[in-house]
């Protein structure tokens, strides 16, 4: 009985947040090696489905580097990274596609339906939804910035399905041809062109730190001045520049570590337990 009691007293207190967030979107972009542990999996395809059954519109983007190094590796294909940003050729482009836009992108759909919930699998060149062209050389065949269709997410969403995203675009300037994208500049993106309420980057970090200690709250200037500095660095950089880009836009942006448990709900009830850049 305590337990059941325990739970109703859970729901109750999210109840204002659901009542004022109902029908909203919420983008999620899902990545690190979190993907990799198959716990994190479980409980992140509860949280999103949870996220959708209360009335929410949640949409998924991921990412998918730490497979896609392992299968250039067995593919005999060096991974190369400038400013912890993916290099991108010709062969590495064709192992990212597959891995993206196939294994990862179907793992996850399988997930969610698993769990109850309706979700389908799409990337950025589905209907030419995300469009782009490569703004920095050194780095391939990568777009730098993309411009969003959101026709096919609505339409999706509208139908009642959960959608997957796999951050792949096509430059129609040159016939159309594929181009990977960083996953977290996708999400900010999305997120933007959505009108979302809440961007949520759930990775294998607690959030953004500054000589070891965890800002919780990140205002834009400084979380540019952390970037200018190198104190972000890597991976982080297009995390934050997301975040920023989001927070501009009128989103809130949280990065949050996929391993405290139920993060993604506890970001919507206003308790976020990583960085909130305000």
């Amino acid at each position: 009985m305590k337990q059941l009691i325990d739970k109703a007293e859970v729901l109750i207190e999210a109840l204002p947040y659901i009542q004022r967030f109902y029908d909203k979107t919420i983008v999620i972009k899902y990545g690190g090696s979190a993907m990799l542990d198959e716990e994190f999996q479980n409980s992140f395809a509860v949280d999103v489905v949870l996220l959708k059954y209360v009335g929410l519109r949640p949409v998924l983007v991921h990412g998918g580097g730490p497979e896609i190094t392992s299968w250039m590796q067995k593919l005999g294909l060096r991974a190369e990274f400038v400013r912890g940003l993916r290099v991108t050729d010709a062969a590495g482009l064709d192992v990212a596609s597959a891995v993206l836009a196939g294994l990862i992108n179907k793992r996850l759909v399988a997930g969610l339906l698993a769990e109850g919930g309706r979700a389908a699998g799409l990337s950025g060149a589905d209907g030419a939804m995300l469009r782009g062209r490569v703004t920095d050389p050194a780095l391939g065949l990568v777009a730098g910035k993309v411009e969003v269709d959101v026709g096919p997410l609505e339409a999706l969403m509208v139908a009642g399905y959960i959608p997957v995203v796999a951050p792949l675009a096509v430059d129609e300037s040159e016939g159309y041809r594929l181009l990977n994208v960083n996953a977290d500049t996708v999400a900010g993106a999305l997120a933007a062109a959505l009108g979302a309420t809440h961007l949520v980057f759930l990775t294998d970090v607690d959030g953004v730190l500054d000589d070891g200690r965890l800002l919780g709250h990140l205002p834009v200037a400084r979380a540019e001045a952390l970037i200018s500095s190198g104190i972000v660095k890597g991976g982080m950089i297009p995390k934050v520049q997301a975040c920023i880009d989001a927070r501009m836009a009128g989103v809130e942006p949280h990065i949050i570590n996929a391993a405290t448990p139920h993060a993604l709900v506890a970001c919507v009830n206003g308790a976020s337990p990583g960085t909130t850049v305000v």
